[in-house]
């Protein structure tokens, strides 16, 4: 544990030297992580990264799930897309874009219950979260729509949730974002919904460098490009 100290203070001088040297690394290249929640990396990330590795071949962008503990300073990513604002380290913080979560059901969901359609929600199931597994307070909003109690289908993935709505497994609080394109879908609480924030971060020892910089800068760009998109009126 001594050594490793020493060895991150190497490694963080060793890229200093190395973006000094580069100036703009001219030809962008190497491996760039991002950390990100599955909603945004599924539905925004992995599909507006590749025009900027069409623009630059030697780029190589590796999207990875944002778990739990996630630590930029051990180098587990180069940039991070977080739903708390971290507070402590040496990292660049940016509000990337606010984002809603409204209630729906499925079309032949609401269809056998008529009481359901008109905003009556007693005893219906739930498609929610696992609780246990959530990794951040903010993600625990089932008690902000009054379903705190309801019996649960829990998923512990956003995509799983989505599915389990759309086939009948109950109403679900969904992103809407993420669901915008499903006709199969319908809000059943229409003036009902909750608003959270996505943060991106990146490590004060890597921001600087080109690559780091150039993907980071690419994401900003996208989510402002899409903000209407992100909050459903």
């Amino acid at each position: 544990e001594t050594f490793l100290g020493a060895a991150e203070r190497i490694e963080t001088e060793m890229l200093r030297a190395q973006a000094a040297l580069s100036g703009a690394d001219v030809a962008v290249s190497g491996n760039v992580r991002v950390g990100a929640p599955d909603g945004f990396g599924t539905f925004v990330l992995a599909r507006h990264l590749s025009c900027l590795m069409d623009e630059h071949p030697g780029l190589n962008v590796q999207l990875v799930p944002l778990p739990r503990a996630f630590s930029l300073a051990k180098r587990e990513a180069d940039i991070a897309v977080t739903i708390d604002r971290p507070v402590e380290g040496r990292l660049t913080v940016k509000k990337l874009t606010d984002y809603s979560l409204s209630l729906y059901a499925s079309k032949d969901f609401l269809k056998d219950r008529p009481a359901l359609a008109k905003g009556d929600l007693a005893g219906v199931r739930v498609v929610a979260y696992v609780p246990d597994l959530i990794f951040s307070p903010a993600l625990d909003y089932l008690g902000e729509f009054g379903l705190a109690e309801h019996p649960r289908f829990e998923c512990a993935g956003m995509l799983g949730q989505i599915e389990a709505v759309r086939a009948g497994a109950g109403i679900g609080v969904l992103h809407d974002y993420a669901v915008r394109d499903l006709s199969d879908l319908v809000r059943v609480l229409p003036d009902k919904r909750i608003t959270r924030t996505y943060w991106i971060v990146a490590h004060d020892d890597v921001r600087d460098l080109a690559r780091v910089r150039l993907v980071h800068d690419h994401i900003v760009a996208t989510a402002a490009k899409r903000a209407k998109d992100f909050v459903r009126k």
